[in-house]
């Protein structure tokens, strides 16, 4: 989706003025955000962009060149603002684990009270998609979850942990829960105002620390749950 076949592939669209592009982007991400990949329908899209039926084939040439463009645009904008929120904080990145994931998850939950349609499309398309196009943005989007996995990891204070846990499977099981927890909330955030979406966040915030809490006396030896 990066490389020049991928521009070359959709040189159409891109020529397109960024007003109409935008237009057809946003019919695009409400209708696979809300239906799926499989139930979504490309009429109802060009319908709800005010464009003539034949465009996004002209522009995309398949519906499933469409889906990989539009979650490509989710990815590249979810990727965006988390590093934009998460900047200030960067430079003092806190070495507990626990800490750290709680900075990354309220970057993340500012993007989903800004983007809940756009959040929605990209996280189903690595788990509701059909196999062959989850296998393919799995593939393609390997070196950033690696990269994800290793900024997440890299200054950890591993002192903290238990002589007998794997660390990296400790960290995946936190993890789990945590984004476990995040997207049961999701559809919620889709009906809300931004005023109500922030006290959502804070009642995630505290259901949060609770399960943090639970997990801590599992992983960190007993010198360090309380912190």
């Amino acid at each position: 989706m990066h490389s020049d076949h991928a521009v070359e592939k959709y040189a159409n669209f891109e020529r397109l003025d960024a007003g109409y592009k935008q237009r057809i982007l946003d019919a695009c991400i409400e209708e696979f955000s809300r239906n799926g990949y499989e139930s979504a329908s490309t009429n109802a899209i060009v319908k709800r962009a005010g464009i003539p039926k034949g465009s996004l084939f002209y522009f995309f040439g398949s519906k499933r060149d469409l889906y990989l463009y539009v979650v490509d645009h989710a990815v590249k904008r979810f990727t965006a603002e988390f590093e934009r929120i998460s900047a200030d904080s960067r430079a003092e990145e806190p070495s507990d684990l626990f800490e750290r994931l709680e900075q990354r998850g309220e970057a993340r939950m500012q993007f989903v009270i800004q983007e809940p349609l756009l959040y929605q499309l990209f996280f189903n398309a690595f788990i509701d998609a059909p196999e062959d196009i989850r296998s393919e943005l799995q593939l393609h989007y390997a070196s950033y979850y690696q990269t994800s996995t290793r900024r997440l990891q890299d200054g950890l204070d591993r002192s903290r942990f238990k002589d007998d846990i794997d660390v990296e499977k400790a960290i995946q099981l936190v993890n789990l829960v945590l984004e476990g927890l995040y997207n049961r909330y999701l559809p919620a955030f889709k009906t809300m105002t931004p005023t109500d979406a922030l006290g959502l966040v804070e009642e995630i915030g505290v259901e949060v620390q609770t399960y943090f809490e639970m997990l801590k006396k599992g992983i960190y030896k007993p010198k360090f749950p309380g912190k």
